[in-house]
């Protein structure tokens, strides 16, 4: 009999287990906000293709460094002189005055190999162009983080976005089931002759309007739902479920401007000081261009030379092979140098105002978000008492209608003047999280902040 028992409760304990599990895997996996943007880290195509673009910017520094270093290269080359030129020659030569005697010269067949050596010895470009490949790679990287906080911002908005939906969409739900109810008791107090036909009609556009706002609230989800996962880079097939580790309400803010703020830590700023040194470099490399350059030539080679194409059985080869240098001294260049030079200075000057510029318009652009932030703060406090208010006295009315001590407009007006409070609160909602997310991309931290949260 005691087994009997526990093999029954095994029975139950592995049951509960499999339905766990079929749940968990009907559902889909949960995913937070960090999971979301790990996720699209690894598969978004727009960082995927930024990290190619890095990865090519790496191989451009390692081109640049193989021009400094010795070229070596191998030439070969073979002629078959079908019809062999013949030269006319005088006889004299011959010791036949007075006639010109006809020579074919050459051979009908003729091989020639070699190899050459080139070593640049001073190129004054070189160190100017390989720091110019390196700036390049640099900008590219910038462009990755750039690419990847742009990414993120657009999953964390989607996500807090999928999110409220989803939490008006359950409320709404709520609110659809007590309208349901209600409808149901005032029809069948309808039939007993204990409500009126207008009291039923009142309250069913009521439950219709509430039914309308939860088939909108469930497109809207979905939409919002697949919308993500693309921008994940997940399949929109794929089945997901966010977790709510949503921002708690109040969180004060730091690292303002009077904080820790760094300008150095946007990305776009950043591009703008790459783009300040790459005019300064290509001024250098315009410079470097009345500078000469030398470099060192090698090369050996043999050649052969046959009646018969039998260049692999033996007979004579002739080596040859010569070293020298190349001086390459610039004169002058019509003045092409020189107004490349000054359009490089230009540059340098037009450079210096943006990034002024840009100093100026995250500042303002922090200031604003940091007011908005506040102002999201106290506007979703307000709309929770509002909303908390407009339940409490929906509720009220719905007892109240019940014991036939208030009538059916009273219930209409409280069911709409709550799905009013309801749409109100949730926009508010996504205003602060989103309002959040815009503080942190102005300060350069969204990363550093969503690495925080749970």
């Amino acid at each position: 009999m005691v087994r009997l028992k526990k093999c029954k409760k095994m029975k139950i304990t592995f049951l509960s287990i499999g339905l766990s599990i079929f749940s968990v895997c009907a559902m889909g996996q949960g995913f937070t906000l960090k999971q979301c943007v790990e996720y699209a880290n690894k598969n978004n195509g727009n960082i995927t293709n930024a990290n190619y673009d890095v990865d090519i910017a790496q191989k451009k520094v390692n081109e640049q460094i193989g021009s400094m270093l010795p070229q070596i290269d191998a030439s070969g080359s073979y002629t078959d002189n079908l019809k062999l030129s013949t030269t006319v020659l005088p006889g004299d030569l011959m010791g036949q005055p007075g006639t010109n005697i006809s020579v074919k010269m050459g051979t009908q067949h003729n091989i020639t190999g070699g190899v050459q050596l080139t070593q640049k010895i001073f190129d004054p470009t070189f160190s100017v162009a390989l720091k110019a490949a390196k700036l390049s790679k640099d900008q590219t990287e910038q462009m990755l983080k750039q690419t990847t906080e742009k990414i993120q911002y657009n999953v964390s908005s989607l996500y807090y976005q999928t999110l409220v939906i989803e939490k008006q969409k359950n409320s709404l739900q709520a609110a659809f089931n007590s309208s349901k109810v209600t409808l149901e008791s005032t029809e069948l107090k309808f039939k007993n002759g204990m409500a009126r036909q207008i009291d039923v009609d009142k309250i069913r556009v009521s439950f219709n309007n509430t039914k309308s706002q939860l088939q909108q609230s469930e497109l809207s989800y979905k939409q919002s739902l697949n919308n993500l996962k693309y921008c994940m880079g997940m399949p929109v097939d794929s089945t997901i479920v966010l977790l709510d580790t949503t921002l708690s309400i109040g969180i004060p803010i730091a690292d303002t401007l009077s904080g820790g703020f760094s300008i150095e830590n946007r990305s776009d700023y950043q591009l703008q000081k790459i783009s300040l040194s790459a005019y300064e470099t290509d001024k250098k490399r315009n410079m470097a261009g009345y500078l000469p350059s030398l470099s060192f030539n090698a090369y050996y080679g043999t050649n052969a030379m046959r009646s018969e194409f039998d260049f692999f059985k033996g007979g004579s080869w002739y080596p040859n092979s010569y070293i020298g240098f190349s001086l390459k001294l610039p004169i002058f260049d019509g003045m092409q140098r020189h107004s490349r030079v000054v359009q490089s200075k230009l540059n340098i000057e037009k450079s210096k105002v943006s990034i002024r510029q840009a100093e100026e318009s995250i500042k303002v652009e922090l200031s604003n978000n940091e007011m908005e932030y506040r102002n999201s703060i106290d506007n979703i406090q307000n709309e929770k008492a509002n909303l908390d208010l407009a339940e409490s006295v929906l509720k009220s009315t719905q007892l109240q209608y019940k014991q036939g001590t208030s009538s059916a407009l009273d219930l209409v007006q409280a069911e709409s003047s709550y799905r009013e409070s309801l749409n109100s609160y949730y926009n508010k909602l996504l205003n602060f999280y989103v309002a959040r997310i815009n503080l942190e991309q102005s300060k350069g931290t969204l990363s550093n902040y969503i690495n925080t949260l749970k």
